[in-house]
């Protein structure tokens, strides 16, 4: 069969290549790399080890590392091969041992329609083999990568030895000989060296590799070396005999006669076989006229260009949507608990004393009612606790008493910090803005200090109120994010070293805080204490050590906390400079979620209370999508897939007003600060967000992934919708924050508007009062009203006030009749909107 190989192109060879092959057909071999194989044209029958599959159009296949394959072209055909360093994936996505289960033929899978498509995607960059097209095609490469794990991808604990029926610790055995196999071939190995290396004696791994292989050690070894080596043989222009010796044949004699046994012919006879079939390669960087002669390639892009017109025929026009409205049948009823509501970050204690601040938190519990403010640096050096003037040591009180009368005066329990935790303004990660830290105490001075002020607290306030509130106590060296570094290579430097916190460091929390629990315990028996602030995003691989210990204790947490920040760390080992560190899993939050609550279960921690201590999409204080309508879509989504799941009891948002992050550089009306409102008082979506979640009722009726829907007495309903948009994969490739103002809506997946119909079916008939509030980039958005002021940074006055008069949600008011028990609801979603919509029963048919 004859075979040519059309292009190869790259953006970086290090990651990936693509070939596109027509009528080509190859021995079996093996290779490193990992293999995607996509169909344009044709038929193409693929081997691998001991299974066969036939593509045709627009069908893949991934051939893992190391796995025996060939392919045979039936008639005239036209495909794709994806080859992905190993080494590279693999630290890309953080995970050893790679094997993906993607295959379209032997079963479908939900995302195999968007794998294609972004396949397809990334052929017409490379198609285009201009200069400026290398973001985007490591864009596309991001994405399709992304795809992989997100869909394909097994994780460790999944890893299996297929084809051999053994024990597990047999099979963990012969993993590893296989591994070992394979990772060094190309050495002189021997049978002795690799029972050395096993612990196990020669004749007894002679008769197990024969008995769970069905080969010989020797047979196997010169599989893997016969493999890889006819890879080389049809891929590059290396001599025979440096192919023999590279590939671990002590000599070419032995090469040929290995061979020859295999498949009936000499090396150099095969590869000239395959040279005269071969034409001349086109190099990547020829000029785009050059490829535009070539029948093949021009084929390749009509192709390409039938796809992408049919994929825009196909999708629903924008405009009047006709779409099957999804059904919602009111049913059995459930109560449910408002977890999101409970707990709100409203800074660092000597903040709280701020007028402005005070005047925000007040407007904030008259309109959304949270339960409990959190906050931390109550025993700052700023709040003057402490009077050392006299040789001993007296305690004042006077600020934190001003600052826990608003609180408790306003409603709010006090969610108590009581770590040295200190403030800090967070540009990115490791880039510090400003800190405020608290001076050291011994362990004898924080419980004299704590037990005056636990006391003064139940005199003031009585018992009964103080054992209504929650104390924690932070864990300093997991608080990774609070260490002052000079850029972000120190930051990462520091995070490896503190993903290896030992024992004795974890010995002398639990010893810190059994002080702290039986001090607070002896005084307020009910009370609520628990820690430590884990930051899941740097210590998740640490969470079953530190419960495993923890459990151990004679003295235990009455609640776990932990903060969550969609953040992975280890793009340090990126073959680009990745300077922007969020993780491009939009379930991140869910996901880690459901590893928490695994790993307290396994550790017997099964009913443990778990709050989630700090949230958001990121630390930073200087990002301008902490002003965008993007927030508050994000905010809805997570809040609204994580209900009832993984049992969270708080949800506590980080953080309250921009105040606290207000600085020298944040002279403008925004700064990019994570408040929910801006520190001259103007409300964010991510306040409307809240806003609108508090109108949800107490019974849940449904969800999906752009709804829920829940339920009030007396036949009153509320639905709430949202068309979230996560990043695209340009996003990653800058600084976080370093995006202008005028950019923050580029660097999302699309900006297609959602069509919504759901049909609520059950509903008493009768007339309805339905009302509707919209939250967009129209309505609602101070970060897009300021643009419209041109962003100029001498805002007036009553120009602010304006403002807050205008950033507001659109509303209207209207009456249905319900004459069939349902009601069908629709809407056009911008992106990042979130819309409300009220519907109650004034009077019924009855």
């Amino acid at each position: 069969m004859s075979g040519t190989h059309i292009f190869q192109s790259s953006i970086d060879s290090k990651l990936i290549t693509v070939s596109v092959m027509n009528n080509k057909s190859n021995l079996e071999h093996a290779h490193r790399d990992i293999e995607l194989i996509y169909m344009i044209k044709g038929q193409l029958q693929v081997k691998i080890t001991n299974n066969t599959y036939h593509l045709n159009l627009s069908d893949f296949i991934l051939v893992n590392s190391n796995e025996f394959h060939s392919f045979q072209s039936e008639k005239d055909n036209l495909f794709v091969v994806f080859h992905f360093n190993y080494l590279e994936l693999s630290s890309l996505l953080s995970q050893k041992n790679l094997v993906f289960n993607c295959n379209s033929i032997d079963h479908s899978h939900s995302s195999d329609k968007d794998f294609r498509v972004v396949i397809e995607e990334l052929l017409s960059v490379y198609m285009q083999q201009q200069q400026d097209s290398e973001v985007e095609s490591l864009e596309k490469t991001f994405k399709l990568i992304s795809l992989l794990k997100l869909k394909y991808l097994k994780s460790t604990n999944q890893l299996e030895i297929q084809n051999y029926s053994t024990s597990k610790g047999q099979n963990e055995r012969l993993y590893e000989i296989m591994d070992y196999i394979q990772s060094n071939y190309r050495e002189p190995l021997t049978l002795e060296e690799v029972a050395g290396l096993h612990y196990i004696s020669i004749p007894y791994l002679s008769k197990f590799f024969k008995k769970q292989t069905g080969k010989t050690f020797s047979q196997y070894l010169n599989e893997i070396r016969l493999a890889h080596a006819v890879n080389e043989l049809v891929n590059s222009n290396k001599p025979i005999t440096r192919i023999a010796l590279d590939n671990g044949f002590p000599n070419l004699a032995a090469f040929n006669r290995v061979f020859n046994e295999s498949y009936q012919l000499k090396p150099v006879e095969y590869r000239k076989k395959m040279s005269a079939t071969v034409e001349k390669e086109v190099d990547s960087t020829e000029e785009i006229s050059n490829l535009d002669n070539n029948e093949a390639v021009t084929e390749l892009r009509q192709y390409l260009k039938s796809s992408e017109d049919h994929r825009f025929q196909t999708l629903p026009p924008s405009t009047e949507a006709a779409l099957n409205p999804e059904i919602v049948k009111i049913g059995k009823l459930e109560a449910y608990t408002k977890y999101w509501n409970k707990l709100l970050n409203v800074g660092y204690a000597r903040d709280l004393l701020n007028s402005d601040m005070q005047e925000q938190i007040t407007l904030l519990q008259n309109e959304l009612r949270f339960t409990y403010a959190r906050f931390w640096g109550l025993f700052g050096d700023d709040m003057l606790v402490e009077d050392r003037s006299g040789g001993t040591i007296t305690y004042n009180f006077s600020n934190t008493n001003k600052l826990l009368d608003f609180l408790v005066k306003n409603k709010l329990r006090p969610f108590i910090e009581i770590g040295p935790k200190p403030k800090i303004i967070q540009k990115a990660i490791g880039e510090t803005i400003a800190v405020q830290t608290i001076s050291e105490r011994s362990l004898e001075d924080w419980k004299n200090l704590y037990r005056a002020f636990l006391l003064q607290c139940i005199e003031r306030y009585g018992i009964e109120e103080v054992e209504t509130w929650y104390f924690e106590m932070w864990k300093p060296h997991t608080d990774v994010f609070n260490l002052t570094v000079q850029d972000e290579e120190d930051f990462l430097d520091k995070v490896k070293n503190n993903q290896h916190v030992g024992l004795s460091q974890l010995k002398e929390y639990f010893n810190i805080f059994s002080e702290f629990k039986k001090n607070t315990k002896e005084l307020i028996p009910s009370a609520k204490v628990g820690g430590c602030g884990l930051s899941m995003d740097l210590e998740g691989d640490k969470l079953d050590l530190l419960l495993e210990l923890w459990k151990q204790e004679e003295i235990q947490p009455d609640f776990l906390s932990i903060s969550l920040y969609p953040i992975e760390i280890d793009r340090d080992k990126y073959r680009v400079p990745i300077k922007n560190l969020h993780s491009n899993n939009p379930n991140y939050v869910l996901g880690k979620l459901n590893e928490v609550r695994k790993a307290l279960k396994k550790a017997g921690f099964d009913g443990l209370e778990l709050n989630v201590t700090e949230w958001n999409i990121s630390i930073s204080n200087r990002n301008f999508l902490n002003d965008s309508c993007f927030k508050a879509s994000y905010m809805v989504k997570n809040i609204v897939e994580n209900l009832n799941q993984n049992k969270v009891n708080m949800f506590g948002y980080w953080l309250f007003s921009d105040i606290f992050s207000d600085f020298r550089d944040s002279k403008n009306l925004l700064h990019g600060g994570a408040g929910l409102v801006t520190k001259s008082g103007i409300k964010k979506p991510s306040y409307h967000a809240f806003s609108l979640l508090k109108q949800l009722g107490e019974i849940f009726v449904a969800k999906g992934d752009h709804y829920i829907v829940t339920k009030r007495s007396g036949d009153r309903y509320q639905v709430i919708c949202f068309n979230y948009k996560h990043f695209n994969y340009t996003y990653y490739l800058h600084p976080e924050g370093s995006m202008g103002i005028h950019e923050q809506y580029d660097i999302f997946e699309n900006n297609d508007t959602l069509n919504l119909s759901l049909e609520i079916q059950g509903l008493v008939n009768g007339k309805y009062r339905i009302k509707e509030l919209r939250l967009n980039r129209n309505h609602g958005s101070v970060l897009d009203e300021w643009l419209k002021f041109g962003a100029v940074d001498d805002m007036k006055p009553d120009e602010v006030d304006y403002l807050k008069q205008i950033c507001v949600p659109y509303m209207k008011v209207e009456h249905h009749v319900v004459e069939n028990q349902s009601i069908v609801i629709k809407g056009k979603l911008q992106p990042h909107e979130v819309r409300l919509i009220e519907f109650n029963l004034l009077f019924s048919d009855l």
